[in-house]
């Protein structure tokens, strides 16, 4: 599977089948289709005087329960077809998550790690500039998502007030705190999955400390991800990210906090070496196709869509896939992972946090009210699970007929389903 739109309607089409509300099943005709496709082009000057055409995305799929929700990639490979499929899932995740947000998600084709400062800048800027009479506080609210920050988001922010003439913080989510973001939204998604793991391993009576993870992908996500996990007394025993792959021998385990310095200052993992003050983590350079087979307990992809496929699924021995990234196993990969008993932690619920907690920052910024990052993180925590727990319900309802994906994609077309009886929509 190529085309990571194919997965999304595998999915769904699974869901429809479980699904039992006698309504004719309109409610999944109307969700197969996005609302808005929106692709742009707009000039960017470079630091050498030329002029790059930039092609910036902002797909709008479906907004019956409130606002457009969703990030904004900043990537050379990615194409209409994904923004698509991470706006379906936005949908979902939102419903999922009873927030009072539609979903949607945004792209920029150009990798970000070829630009300057400056260019980015102006890129970012652009983007902002060019979509800004399909954005807003109550129409559709941009955030962060991979090769974009908070700087991103605070260029984003600038520039839509002053094309706007009005100093309104509460259209871009994810912003630094410096200029009205909530404290606690960098570690959010992290964190969330963190949390996933905690509720997966209270319901089957294991205690963490000492169990062993691989991560695959150290960015925003994977990184607080593992830092979280660290704290938790696990042991991280493979890595992974766009540059290398490594894992430790012996089962010591990767010293967390050193690679997380090695990679706010280096960009990537390549060049991690170990911890120079204790050199005992043994480390090793694996093949991209042996990572998946490293032996660990949890497995956390935590980088791009589609890294599980068939070969990677039977090289799995672990217990559970908590997956930090969207879409990262695909139907046959599932479907072995299921037979064989292991667990998959699904991406809309595992890696809500982030759309959580930019929740909590859009409500600050409207209210000018700001928490703390011990109450927003308290806050999270609270609704990753009551929405586990409800989860967990659902399934039970069904028996050991349907997966946890099933049960989270019926909890949300549900509750989306409502509020299109209600309104009368069609």
């Amino acid at each position: 599977m190529s085309n990571v739109f194919e997965l999304v309607l595998k999915q769904y089409e699974t869901a429809k089948k479980t699904y039992s509300q006698d309504n004719n099943y309109d409610v999944f005709k109307y969700l197969e289709y996005p609302k808005n496709e929106i692709i742009v082009h707009y000039p960017v000057r470079m630091d050498d005087g030329t002029i790059k055409m930039v092609k910036g995305y902002r797909v709008q799929h479906n907004n019956v329960l409130g606002p457009f929700k969703g990030g904004i990639r900043i990537s050379d490979d990615i194409y209409l077809d994904e923004i698509k499929s991470l706006a379906f899932w936005m949908t979902l995740k939102c419903s999922l998550q009873e927030l009072p947000y539609g979903g949607a998600k945004g792209g920029i084709k150009l990798n970000p790690r070829n630009l300057s400062d400056g260019e980015l800048e102006r890129v970012s800027k652009g983007y902002a500039s060019n979509m800004f009479k399909w954005i807003g506080e109550n129409r559709d609210i941009p955030a962060p998502d991979m090769g974009s920050n908070a700087q991103v988001m605070d260029w984003m922010t600038d520039a839509y007030q002053k094309k706007a003439q009005s100093h309104n913080n509460s259209v871009f989510t994810g912003k630094s705190v410096n200029c009205g973001g909530a404290k606690g939204r960098t570690q959010a998604t992290g964190y969330g999955v963190v949390e996933c793991i905690k509720l997966w391993a209270k319901s089957k009576n294991m205690d963490l400390r000492g169990k062993t993870y691989i991560l695959q992908g150290f960015g925003n996500v994977g990184s607080y991800t593992a830092l979280g996990l660290d704290a938790l007394g696990m042991v991280c025993v493979g890595l992974a990210d766009h540059s290398v792959i490594l894992k430790t021998g012996d089962g010591k385990g990767f010293n967390i906090s050193k690679v997380k310095e090695h990679c706010d200052k280096e960009k990537c993992l390549r060049g991690y070496t170990g911890n120079t003050d204790n050199d005992d983590e043994n480390i090793v350079i694996v093949e991209h196709a042996d990572f998946f087979g490293i032996d660990c307990d949890i497995i956390i992809p935590a980088a791009k869509e589609l890294e599980i496929g068939k070969n990677e699924a039977e090289q799995i021995t672990g217990k559970v896939v908590v997956e930090a990234a969207n879409g990262p196993t695909d139907i046959d990969a599932e479907e072995i992972l299921n037979a064989k008993g292991v667990d998959i932690i699904p991406d809309i619920l595992a890696n809500s946090g982030g759309v959580v907690v930019s929740y909590f920052e859009w409500l600050q910024n409207k209210r000018c009210e700001y928490w703390s990052e011990e109450e927003t993180l308290e806050k999270l925590s609270l609704r990753m699970e009551t929405i586990y727990s409800k989860v967990m319900e659902k399934m039970k309802t069904h028996g050991t007929s349907i997966s946890m994906r099933t049960a989270c994609y019926l909890l949300a077309i549900e509750r989306i389903e409502k509020s299109i009886k209600n309104r009368g929509l069609y």
